[in-house]
């Protein structure tokens, strides 16, 4: 495992001298782990089978498809990205990456907290596209929650007349052309998933043998959250397309679960990780529970083939080490 040469969780690497391991952060060059970054938080390659101390795999690493829908899509499609200021050198090469790849959308809209609007404003000002961007009044101490509550009022955020909106990341680079029809197939939004069985969560229906990742740790949360047994883990990938009508009929249903106003739901939830309210994981089986026919869906796990991840991921958190903005910078040259 050649790729596995730097990292501290490979056995070999472990003598290696203190010097020599800078903070203990190492970059996993992996093909088979999905995100770019530092890693600080274990692998799912070199501990033992039972861990769940495990990088995110790369559950689209199999996707083939690479064509877009054959017919246009009915409706302008907006991409939408909720940020903050600590993200905005990873969100100005994401709308480098944009600029370059991405044809045929409506435009951007980029949502961050009231302190970070001029910056934000400043960031994009200068770049000849159509990006908007969203101020809101960002609670202390509850960032990652109110950033998820912001994904789930995305009908609220975009122009008037967006019918369709591509949620992204700061730390999704798109890498080759990608236009609204990529995200559509039968002429439907599609979605990527697995079954929660399948990355190891214990189900008397799917025995299992070992922890695939660390991404099961997120069910017991999203079933709370919708209330009702999940089956299935939708964020096999975070760029997906939801319908305008998704987002009021979400938010009323996690509303009516809690008998509480959706926002006040979230922002009492964990802001620290292991985070105890969801985004994707909930918004996706909500999806395929309520408005199934009205999506395309893709088991990554069950051999046939689906559609190619069109960025690569990283993760925020870990960086902007010299080796990743060397690997963006020929991605966008």
């Amino acid at each position: 495992m050649n790729d596995c040469k730097s990292c501290a969780y490979w056995e070999p690497n472990h003598e290696v001298p203190k010097e020599q391991t800078e903070d203990g952060k190492y970059r996993c060059l992996h093909p088979d782990v999905a995100i770019r970054t530092r890693i600080d938080f274990g692998c799912a390659y070199h501990l033992g089978q039972n861990s769940t101390e495990a990088n995110v795999p790369n559950h689209t690493r199999d996707g083939t498809m690479v064509e877009p829908n054959p017919n246009p899509v009915d409706g302008p499609t907006e991409i939408l990205i909720v940020s903050h200021a600590k993200d905005f050198p990873w969100l100005e090469l994401a709308l480098r990456s944009i600029i370059k790849f991405c044809k045929g959308f409506q435009g951007v809209t980029v949502v961050v907290p009231v302190k970070d609007f001029r910056e934000a404003t400043d960031l994009v000002m200068p770049i000849n596209w159509h990006f908007n961007v969203e101020p809101f009044p960002e609670v202390r101490g509850k960032g990652m929650l109110h950033h998820m509550v912001k994904m789930a009022e995305a009908e609220l955020l975009v122009p008037e007349g967006t019918k369709y909106v591509l949620h992204s990341d700061s730390d999704c680079i798109f890498k080759m052309l990608t236009t609204p029809e990529h995200y559509f197939w039968n002429d439907k939004p599609y979605y990527l998933i697995r079954s929660w069985s399948s990355l190891g969560v214990p189900d008397p229906r799917h025995p299992i043998n070992r922890i695939v990742s660390d991404c099961g740790q997120w069910k017991p949360a999203t079933d709370a959250q919708l209330g009702w047994d999940t089956e299935w883990y939708t964020m096999c990938m975070n760029t997906a397309v939801l319908p305008i009508d998704f987002y009021k009929s979400y938010r009323a249903h996690v509303q009516q679960a809690h008998r509480k106003d959706f926002e006040q739901y979230m922002l009492e939830g964990r802001n620290e990780f292991p985070q105890d309210r969801m985004d994707w994981t909930a918004m996706g089986a909500f999806a395929h529970r309520f408005m199934n026919e009205r999506f395309t869906w893709f088991d990554v796990c069950n051999g046939n083939p689906y559609p190619t991840d069109r960025k690569q991921a990283y993760w925020s958190h870990g960086g902007i080490t010299p080796e990743i903005k060397s690997e963006i910078e020929a991605m966008l040259a």
